[in-house]
């Protein structure tokens, strides 16, 4: 047998529950919404074409509202050739699409068969050649291999399991690319350039931090290149890769005070720069930096004003630097514009239903944009931005599974008062034919992060369980993203215990709206939503402990990959993550407010049945937290239900893992709070 499979039985048993080991292998589901208050369509949005296949003969309703996918990652070679990353077997691999778009039906060629999936992939700007990211079991380390698209043949470039490489970006000639990876300081992530040719490599930055590297100049001698500390600490800087001269070019600001700042690319002329900065008034902000003028005070300014109202949540210049695509982050929903270089004009685009846009690729005038919302899974377009009218042309299709997508519920956004009158928003779910002031059994759901938002995109588990009955909140608590840096900050540190009275009081929200019963809402959430799960289990007992109010608004909870001991988190997570989530969390130098705000020292106020499950190789949150929080329910007296995926890291990303997972859940749902 397996070693690791070896001692993965003897915990799971140690613990309880004994769990099937399964096969096969797919992708990790998102969180899901769509919802009203979001920017009004224009006139006649485009519509996407979703219902491609006919219902398969066998497979249970779970099978096929899992197995819904759309082809993702679409890149258009300068021949027009498509390529994507499916899973029609089970687990992510790169596909070439032999026609123009990627149907159900449509002939495609296999490209990869790593055995555990695809990560992602970079197309080289002539697309000869395409660099691929795959990692083992879920661990993380990922390695890079490069595939030659005229032969078929793969061979490693980047590899040591023992590190992780990261793809940053392809030289303008496509003779090699920049990429990082911390094989020299595990804790540290350098910069370095690859020569395809001659294989050979430059180290091109080597100091302390997580770097990476955003655009170069046409002669390859400028770098622009920013060093990450965490979500609110962030510095930009120019990398003269001749001499190694590092140019600190981050917005002044006071003394004390971080900004987050990240490069986007230059302008045509390589004069002026685009970052996004949240120095002023905490969003992120397009800025622009004109570096033929020396004076700082004068050469940093906002370029377009129209997008001083959103979050700028993520832009990039293309590769001829003639176009600027920008994503802002409203309420939740995602919106895409493009400004023409360099004088700044938007460019008109299509008109798309709200929803989330993603930016997959910009080459010359041609766009490939995607769409996901609760009825859309994330479906991809083409946009030739050159024509007079821009158009949407669809080039990846959802198989369907024989589902009617287009009558999945739709969320509706709302807000509610936390303790300190903070307004925290929320996506609220009800199935169809759900008449409001009649409860029904209620999950809150919590996203991980911390530094995440619930976001109204496609989500086939979530749709699952409205299908089955149960209404869904997906509160955007204190620390969540997409609101500016003073709502992402309100939970570091000393101020965690905040966000889990936010995660309470949604659940006390949707009892006082007459959404669900008091007992009949489970919490549930992965990773630190994991933590906010068992955490919001505890706060809730210690309120009706306190007399409150008399009884637990919870009446289970579920906690995938979740932190339950933040020492012991802290202590063994991977060491380039560790520096990251001090910053949030504290530092271990402060153990006892650490184990102040770890569920497994308040162990007994846990007293409602609860589901814990996790991937056996997680690098991020190590299996052992699961472990010791099951062992010491089972000490108590409980019986935990348990899920150890051994061939899984920080989530469930193989099909037959995620089909007996949501079974399980689903079940141990309708056992308890639908009871």
């Amino acid at each position: 047998m397996n070693p690791i499979c070896t001692i993965a039985t003897a915990l799971l048993l140690s613990a309880g529950t004994l769990v099937a080991q399964p096969k096969p292998e797919a992708p990790r589901a998102p969180a899901a919404p769509k919802a009203p208050a979001a920017p009004k369509p224009p006139a006649a949005p485009v519509t996407p074409v979703v219902a491609t296949s006919a219902a398969p003969e066998g497979p249970s309703t779970l099978e096929r509202y899992l197995k819904i996918r759309v082809p993702g990652a679409p890149a258009l070679a300068p021949d027009g050739t498509l390529y994507v990353r499916d899973w029609p077997d089970g687990i992510f691999q790169l596909y070439r699409i032999n026609g123009p778009a990627a149907k159900p039906e449509a002939s495609r060629t296999k490209l990869t068969n790593f055995a555990d999936g695809l990560g992602g992939y970079s197309l080289s700007p002539d697309g000869k050649t395409i660099l691929l990211s795959h990692a083992v079991g879920g661990n993380e380390n990922t390695q890079i291999s490069v595939l030659d698209v005229a032969t078929g043949a793969i061979t490693p470039a980047c590899s040591d399991p023992k590190v992780q490489f990261s793809v940053n970006l392809w030289l303008d000639d496509s003779s090699g690319f920049i990429y990082t990876g911390n094989a020299e300081s595990p804790t540290d992530f350098y910069i370095y350039k690859y020569d395809l040719a001659t294989k050979a490599v430059t180290k091109l930055l080597a100091r302390p931090g997580s770097w990476g590297a955003a655009d170069i100049s046409n002669d390859g001698t400028r770098l622009l290149v920013g060093e990450y500390r965490s979500i609110s600490d962030s510095s930009i800087y120019e990398l003269n890769t001749s001499s190694g001269a590092l140019t600190d070019l981050t917005p002044p600001r006071p003394a004390g005070v971080t900004t987050s700042v990240n490069w986007v690319g230059f302008s045509p002329d390589e004069q002026i720069a685009y970052l996004t900065c949240d120095i002023e008034d905490g969003r992120m902000k397009l800025w622009s930096i004109d570096q033929s003028i020396d004076e700082p005070a004068r050469r940093y300014s906002k370029p377009i004003s129209a997008l001083e109202t959103a979050e700028v949540e993520g832009a990039f210049v293309n590769r001829q630097k003639t176009l600027l695509a920008v994503n802002t982050n409203e309420d939740g929903y995602g919106v895409a514009h493009v400004y023409r270089l360099p004088a700044l004009t938007e460019v008109p685009l299509p008109a798309i239903e709200p929803g989330v846009v993603g930016l997959n690729q910009l080459e010359g005038d041609r766009l490939v944009w995607s769409l996901s919302n609760a009825r859309t899974p994330g479906v991809a377009f083409t946009t030739d931005l050159s024509a007079p009218t821009p158009t949407a042309t669809q080039i990846t299709f959802a198989d369907t599974q024989g589902l009617d997508l287009s009558a999945f519920p739709l969320p509706e956004l709302v807000r509610f008062k936390s303790f300190d009158g903070l307004e925290i928003p929320a996506f609220l779910w009800t199935p169809k034919g759900f008449s409001k002031g009649t409860p029904i059994p209620f999950i809150v759901n919590y996203h991980g992060g911390p530094e995440g938002q619930f976001r109204p995109t496609f989500n086939a588990t979530s749709q699952y369980l409205l299908e089955a009955g149960f209404g869904i909140l997906q509160p955007n608590v204190r620390g969540s993203t997409g609101y500016g840096r003073v709502f992402h900050m309100k939970d570091d540190y000393k101020k965690r215990w905040d966000s889990v009275r936010d995660g309470v009081l949604a659940a006390e929200w949707l009892v006082a709206n007459n959404y669900a019963t008091a007992g009949k809402i489970a919490t549930y959430g992965g990773s630190y939503g994991g933590f906010m799960s068992v955490a919001c289990l505890i706060e809730d007992q210690e309120r009706v402990d306190a007399g409150d109010r008399p009884a637990r608004m919870f009446g289970a909870g579920i906690n995938v990959v979740g932190i339950t001991n933040v020492k012991t988190f802290l202590e063994k997570t991977s060491g380039y993550r560790r520096k990251l989530r001090e910053v949030e969390y504290g530092p271990l130098t402060d153990p006892d407010f650490l184990n102040s705000i770890s569920s497994m020292n308040r162990i007994d106020k846990l007293k409602v049945p609860m589901f814990i499950a996790h991937g056996f190789n997680d690098p991020r949150v190590p299996v052992e937290e699961a472990m010791q929080l099951a062992v010491a329910l089972k000490d108590r007296g409980l019986s935990p239900q348990l899920f150890i995926a051994p061939d899984e890291g920080h989530g469930f990303a193989k099909l037959d893992n995620r089909i007996y997972f949501t079974k399980r859940m689903s079940d141990f749902l309708s056992s308890t709070i639908a009871k």
